[in-house]
């Protein structure tokens, strides 16, 4: 299998055969890399600056840029985002301009700028994936070894598979057999916890089930946020 720079994360992320979604994994790498650029570099570039003024952050990636290690630089990029905001708070004349300054407020909470470079980045590594299930045939050993996708995952990797090319129907099945039994091994492990409850089966071991919650988060939802 050959190695880029473009392929290197996908291919460490596919080795690891405990993870419910490696490409959680990915994105989980990717957030800290960009939450780092945006605490740094990004924070003196004009046109990261504007775009930050422009969207902001989201509130679960203002507090990974809070814990991080310059505040100075989160308190910049605030400052300037804050003007924008405080322009829905000038007095309204009348209703229905306090209803605009309120949905402009309303919108204003649904942008941020880390989510949309994350997903650009994302958006890379799905065609990525394809693209490799194409080209490389010990890719396609691989995939078949890991435990499926989130749903979110899942569905892009589907979006994206076109870029599989002449093997998009083929990389299609693998997708869905290797999905539909990771999730029907939860859905059964999810069970046995519940059953494990009853008085009757007081005594048996929980086994694959002990962790049957947090993996049903993962492949639900996604990877939580660190």
């Amino acid at each position: 299998m050959r190695y880029h720079i473009s392929t290197s994360l996908i291919l460490q992320e596919f080795c690891k055969t405990d993870s419910e979604c490696p490409l959680c994994e990915i994105r989980s790498i990717v957030e800290k890399n960009v939450v780092e650029q945006y605490l740094n570099e990004a924070v003196m570039v004009t046109g990261v600056r504007y775009k930050v003024n422009e969207k902001g952050f989201c509130s679960d990636h203002f507090d990974m840029l809070f814990a991080g290690q310059s505040k100075l630089g989160l308190a910049l990029q605030c400052v300037t985002r804050m003007n924008v905001l405080k322009q829905s708070l000038e007095k309204p004349s009348n209703y229905n301009a306090a209803k605009k300054q309120a949905k402009a407020l309303i919108e204003a909470e649904k942008t941020c700028i880390i989510c949309d470079t994350v997903e650009d980045h994302m958006q890379r590594y799905y065609k990525t994936v394809a693209e490799l299930y194409f080209n490389e045939e010990d890719f396609r050993d691989l995939i078949g070894l890991t435990k499926g996708f989130c749903l979110k995952d899942y569905a892009q990797l589907v979006m994206n598979a076109r870029y599989a090319a002449t093997k998009v129907n083929e990389y299609v099945k693998v997708l869905s057999e290797i999905e539909k039994k990771n999730f029907e091994k939860i859905q059964s492990d999810l069970q046995w916890f519940c059953d494990r409850h009853d008085f009757r089966n007081a005594g048996k071991a929980l086994d694959g089930a002990k962790d049957a919650l947090p993996r049903t988060r993962t492949k639900i939802y996604g990877k939580k946020k660190q």
